[in-house]
């Protein structure tokens, strides 16, 4: 497991970036951060290398199977180490919100890996009548590498306004929720990459 030194660098790292913990479940801490939207930080363990978590997460078009919440995923282009991809969210209540992602991708020198993603909604397919455009969606995933190499401690955090009439307290209590779930679906998930 990551020791107790890098689990104090990793908090005061998501601290000094205005983040605050709210929760931890299953392993996995969560913090907010105060902004417009949805503003969430979390750190949890995986029990696969950082390149099999990794190929989870740049999975784009698998993503409908385990992400909830989420009824389409359609990578538009790919590069290597880059892609972009659109996503269409079906929220329970709300009116279906939709977005065009670009993700990048590489290496660190402590054999971890990284993933970006920002909006490109330039690079996706025009409004559709119905659904809500996000136009912010941002974050990073940092997945280091514990336990010889052979598991992850995997930091995620992301910025996300579903914009259109949603109040603030209902997408930050769902969300802050929803990331441990998230673990544990990266989790089961891994078993099925080389």
């Amino acid at each position: 497991m990551i020791s107790s030194l890098a689990t104090f660098a990793v908090a005061a790292a998501l601290t000094t970036q205005g983040f605050y913990p709210i929760a931890e479940d299953r392993g996995v801490k969560v913090y907010r951060k105060d902004a417009k939207g949805i503003e969430l930080g979390a750190e949890g363990d995986i029990a696969a290398p950082p390149d099999k978590v990794l190929a989870v997460l740049t999975d784009y078009q698998n993503h409908t199977k385990w992400v909830k919440g989420l009824s389409e995923s359609k990578v538009i282009s790919r590069e290597d180490h880059a892609l972009d991809v659109y996503q269409r969210l079906d929220l329970p209540v709300l009116d279906d919100r939709d977005f065009t992602l670009h993700a990048t991708w590489g290496s660190t020198d402590d054999g971890g890996k990284w993933l970006k993603f920002a909006t490109a909604n330039d690079k996706g397919p025009p409004p559709v009548s119905g659904v809500v455009r996000v136009q912010t969606h941002d974050g990073a995933w940092t997945l280091t590498p514990i336990d010889g190499g052979k598991a992850t401690h995997a930091v995620y955090h992301f910025h996300l306004d579903l914009a259109g009439s949603l109040p603030g307290w209902m997408g930050k209590g769902r969300a802050s929720k929803e990331v441990p779930n998230l673990f544990e679906n990266i989790r089961r998930q891994v078993q099925y990459y080389k």
